[in-house]
Order: structure tokens, then C-alpha cells, then sequence
């Protein structure tokens, strides 16, 4: 018995919900043009039936509850306060009330601007509203527009037809199946169109009326009269501010006007692009781009805020406007209220400003990145240079160390008279790199001098010496050839002290004015690990930085030659040095050196 109660008790709850998930899918939005249909169909019913009656009451009073549904400026979901219903209340109180064809009138112009302001989806929604458009501008200008200024309908030859089609353009949009669309936006609704769009239905159905009136002709000669004259009208329009051909319409005119607030905006970028060429630093571009602001007639007032600091320039006033940028904060003070144009105006001044800044910012880093890199890899390359010559002075301690007798010990200090002169020139070119890291300055010598050098520095070494040179007189960069092959040749004698290689042969070939210089000695091959990277990156070095051929390919390429692994194998591993895109001269001709 208690099972029954309970099954009796739940199921006007089950009815109930039921019935509000119905009405919920009603209300949803991809039904919302069956509302609208309801609506209209309503509508068109109650004015069918005249005020008098109470069925024409009645039906508008659906009418309203309906618009109330389908209305597109509030979310459906949000509650309504006490005094907003009261306030709808009133309202439909006094419009059911007061109901008259001047009512009715407004009304229709006011649900022509809502309808023709609406924001459109999909296509479908497009045809709806088409429709409902073309449903009520017909109702204003045949039926309301007629009884309104001649208290009488028009001819049943003319209304007739009318009337049984305001019936079947709503039944049209039953039709319509479901439209999926996105969630509905706060206010989808463009006034500004709607508004254009309702005043000028009203007007053409007043100056139907006053051609009807002024020449006395029927009502319907004159309403297609007047729609051919604006739609002549409007085609004219169309045609000055969009021409076929050329920038020089109305539309570009307002346009450029928009733009052109005060300041022409081609002048505003020119002046802005050369500030850009002609201050190195960003802030002493802020600083000229903001006078540059400051001179614009309506603008009182700077007030400027980036990372290296705050300024303002002008005097403050009541109204200002604060933009922001990514690495930019500006407020702008001016002696009147921002419109909209003028909103606009400023925030596109803003953001070019903006864009200039970063930009210029950026180039400052990057040039400091690059005096920075300059720096780095001069110390580098003298680094390595140091140790080398540190290393050969090593080497000549230690045989002035092992001197057994005068001979020796007469050898030794010949050595050392040889080479100290050249330690220590290029101990001070060394110096004078550190001093001065920008200097792009290159010593140059002939072959010939540079080949002799090297000889007598190389004198009484493991290094096997061959020259073949034509053209005594070319001219190489000293200090690269000095750095590049004594790197080599360093990293060959390390092999051989090491005991994986026996010999080191360095070679030169000069033709026509070009030079190719190889180091190669019989040890083990480079990993294709390292050579992967090799003159490319710093590698991992068992006995050093591992930063020396990368360098020594660096100062090469500055000086126009280039440095390859021409050869990588157990017993043949060879580097060569020469002008980039130089291939090596066939061999032949003088022999000259050790």
C-alpha cells in the first residue's frame, strides 16, 4: 500500500519535470525561430482581429510573452528583479491600455531595428531573419502605415493577398529545422545597424504617405514609387563610397578621416620611421617619439613608463587615457572626453609606438650581444694564442735545462734568439687585442717573408717543412696564418707526444696570386663524433679548452680564407687552410724553404 502512495506521490514530480525539460528544449536557442514564428504569427493574428475585440487584447498580450521569450539583448538565463517585472509589468499594462495603430507603429519599428540589428551565425539564421524582415515591413507599410494615416485598409485587390501571406511567412519558419549555433554573446545585437535600418523603413513609409497626400495618388503607387527612389538612392550611395576603381570613394574619405584625428597618421608613421633611423638608443627614441606625441594639437599631455624608467612631458588635465604595450605603458592627457573615433585614434598611435620601442630595444640588445660575442671570442683566440707561445717557451726552458755542454748550451741560446723577438710580437699583438677587441685591423706580408718566419721558428723540430711558390710577393694576413697553423701544427706535436703519431709535414702551394697551406700528420683519426662539430662548436678536448680549431675556423673565415679536415683517416689526418672558394693549384713550380 505505501509502494502505491509513493508511486502516486512521485509521479506529478516526474510529470512536472517532464514538462520543464520540454519547455527548456523550447526555449533553447536552435528553436528559438519557432518562437519568433509564434511571435509573429501572434502578432498578425491580433491586429487581424481588430482593437475593439478582446481576442485582439488577448493575442497581443501572447504577442508580448513571446517577445519576451525570443528577445535577443538579455540572456534568458538571468533572473529578473522586483522592479524590472514591475517594470515590464507597467509597460505591457499601459501598451494593452493605450493600444492604438500610433502604438503599434513604434512597435514595429522598434522589433524591425531589433530584428535588423541582430548578429548572424549561421545561414540559417540568416534566412530567418530575412524573413521575419520582409514580414514586418510589410506589416508596417501595407496594413499599419494604411490604417494609420487613412483610417481605412487599402483595396481588397491589393491588401488581400498581403494578408494571407503575413499568415504563411511565419508558417515558413516551421519549416526551418533545428540551428546549431555557438553559445549566444552578451549582446548580439548591432544598434547602430538596427537603429539605421528602423528609421529608414519609418521614413519610407512617411514619405509614401506625404507623396499620397502631396499628389494625390494611391497609397500603393506611391509605396513602389518611393521604394524605387531609394533604392536608386541607396544604389548611388553604394556607388560613391565603393567605386569600381581608385581610392578616392567616400568610404576612403571617412576612412582616412578616422585615421587623421587631429594629425595626419602618414606623417605620424614618417616621422616615427626616421626617429627610428636616426636615434641609436631606445630610450633617446622614446624620449623624440614622445615630443613627437606632445606636438599633436589635442594632446596636452605624456606620461610614459618602461623598463629603464618613468618621464612625463606636457601638463595633466582631467582626462586621460592609459595604453598599455608590451614593453610600454603610456597615458595620454588631453583637454576634452576621448570618443570613440578618437579612442581609437590613440590606441593605434599607441601601438606603433609600442612596436618601435620593442623593436629598437631590440636591435640595442642584439648589438650589445654582438660586442659581447666580439669580446668573447678575441679573449679566446689570444687565450689560445697565449697558451701556445706559453707552451714554446716551455719547451725552450726545458732545453736550456738539459744542456749537457757548450755546444748545446750555444745551440739553445741561438734558439732563443731566434724565436724571443717574434714571442714577443705577438705577446703584444696579443695585448693589443684584449686593449681593443673591435679592432678589425690585419697586418699583411708576403708569402715569402711569412714561409721564411716560419721556418726558422720550426728550425731543428719533428715538423718536415715543403714549400712550392711562383709568386713570392702574395700577400696573407699574418696574424691569421701565424694563429691558424701554429694551432695545427701545436695539436700534431701534442699527437707525437703522446705517442700516437710519428711525423708532422706542414706544406705550401701559392698559384695566381692564391695560397694553400696543409698540416697533416700519420696519427689517429678524429672521432666522427667530434668532427661532426668540429669549426663549429667548442669540443671536448683531452688536453685543452677544445676551443682552439673552433676559433682558429673563426679568425680564418673573418679573413676571407677558410679551414678544412680535408682528410680523416688512421695514418693520414690533414687540415688545410685556404681563400674561400679556392681550389688547390696542381703542383710545380719553385721550391723554396726546409
Amino acid at each position: 500500500m505505501s509502494d502505491i502512495v509513493k508511486s502516486r506521490s512521485t509521479a506529478p514530480v516526474a510529470e512536472s519535470n517532464a514538462a520543464t525539460r520540454a519547455i527548456g528544449a523550447l526555449l533553447d536557442r536552435r528553436h528559438e525561430h519557432w518562437i519568433l514564428a509564434s511571435m509573429l504569427l501572434v502578432l498578425h493574428a491580433s491586429l487581424d482581429a481588430g482593437f475593439e475585440s478582446a481576442l485582439s487584447a488577448a493575442l497581443m498580450t501572447a504577442h508580448l510573452g513571446l517577445f519576451f521569450l525570443w528577445q535577443p539583448i538579455w540572456q534568458r538565463d538571468q533572473r529578473l528583479d522586483l522592479r524590472g517585472a514591475a517594470l515590464i509589468v507597467v509597460l505591457v499594462a499601459g501598451m494593452l491600455t493605450l493600444l492604438n495603430w500610433w502604438i503599434v507603429f513604434g512597435w514595429l519599428v522598434l522589433l524591425i531595428g531589433i530584428v535588423a540589428g541582430r548578429s548572424f551565425s549561421t545561414r540559417r539564421e540568416r534566412y530567418v531573419y530575412m524573413l521575419t524582415l520582409a514580414f514586418l515591413v510589410s506589416e508596417l507599410l501595407v496594413n499599419c502605415t494604411a490604417m494609420l494615416f487613412f483610417d481605412t485598409a487599402l483595396a481588397p485587390a491589393f491588401s488581400q493577398p498581403f494578408r494571407i501571406g503575413l499568415y504563411l511567412l511565419p508558417a515558413l519558419l516551421y519549416a526551418i529545422p533545428s540551428i546549431t549555433t555557438p553559445q549566444r554573446e552578451p549582446f548580439p545585437v548591432d544598434f547602430i545597424r538596427g537603429i539605421t535600418f528602423a528609421l529608414m523603413t519609418a521614413l519610407l513609409a512617411v514619405f509614401s504617405v506625404l507623396i499620397t497626400i502631396r499628389m494625390e495618388v494611391d497609397y500603393p503607387i506611391a509605396l513602389v514609387a518611393t521604394l524605387m527612389g531609394l533604392g536608386l538612392f541607396l544604389l548611388f550611395l553604394s556607388w560613391i563610397t565603393t567605386p569600381g576603381s581608385g581610392n578616392v570613394g567616400l568610404m576612403a574619405v571617412w576612412e582616412k578621416s578616422v585615421l587623421n584625428i587631429g594629425t595626419p597618421f602618414e606623417a605620424w608613421l614618417g616621422n616615427i620611421a626616421n626617429l627610428a633611423r636616426q636615434r641609436t638608443a631606445a630610450e633617446d627614441f622614446l624620449e623624440s617619439a614622445i615630443d613627437e606625441l606632445v606636438d599633436i594639437p589635442w594632446v596636452s599631455a605624456v606620461e610614459w613608463q618602461c623598463d629603464s624608467g618613468t618621464g612625463i612631458e606636457g601638463n595633466r588635465t582631467p582626462h586621460q587615457l592609459t595604453i598599455d604595450t608590451d614593453a610600454l605603458k603610456v597615458t595620454l592627457y588631453t583637454e576634452r572626453t576621448f570618443s570613440s573615433a578618437l579612442l581609437i585614434h590613440c590606441r593605434l598611435l599607441i601601438q606603433v609606438l609600442g612596436h618601435f620601442y620593442a623593436a629598437k630595444r631590440r636591435e640595442n640588445e642584439q648589438a650589445n650581444e654582438a660586442h659581447l660575442r666580439a669580446i668573447y671570442e678575441t679573449g679566446a683566440r689570444v687565450t689560445h694564442d697565449i697558451k701556445n707561445l706559453l707552451q714554446s717557451l716551455n719547451t725552450m726552458a726545458s732545453s736550456m735545462q738539459t744542456v749537457e755542454n757548450q755546444e748545446e748550451e750555444h745551440q739553445g741560446f741561438n734558439l732563443l734568439k731566434r724565436r724571443l723577438p717574434d714571442i714577443a710580437r705577438r705577446l703584444q699583438l696579443a695585448l693589443d687585442k684584449l686593449q681593443r677587441p673591435e679592432a678589425n685591423g690585419q697586418e699583411y706580408i708576403t708569402i715569402s717573408q711569412w714561409w721564411n718566419e716560419l721556418c726558422e721558428r720550426l728550425i731543428d723540430t719533428e715538423v718536415s717543412l715543403e714549400a712550392k711558390i711562383t709568386d713570392p710577393n702574395t700577400r696573407i694576413p699574418r696574424e691569421c696564418f701565424d694563429s691558424v697553423i701554429d694551432n695545427l701544427i701545436d695539436n700534431a706535436r701534442n699527437k707525437i707526444a703522446a705517442g700516437s703519431a710519428h711525423t708532422v709535414n706542414v706544406k705550401l702551394n701559392t698559384r695566381d696570386g692564391e695560397v694553400h697551406c696543409s698540416v697533416s700528420d700519420d696519427g689517429i683519426g678524429i672521432d666522427d663524433a667530434v668532427v661532426r662539430n668540429l669549426f663549429r662548436q667548442p669540443v671536448s678536448s683531452s688536453n685543452g679548452l677544445g676551443i682552439g680549431l673552433y676559433q682558429a675556423a673563426r679568425q680564418a673565415q673573418l679573413a676571407g680564407y677558410e679551414l678544412q679536415l680535408h682528410e680523416n683517416r688512421d695514418g693520414a689526418v690533414r687540415f688545410d687552410l685556404k681563400r674561400s672558394g679556392y681550389s688547390e693549384p696542381p703542383a710545380g713550380g719553385e721550391a723554396q724553404g726546409s
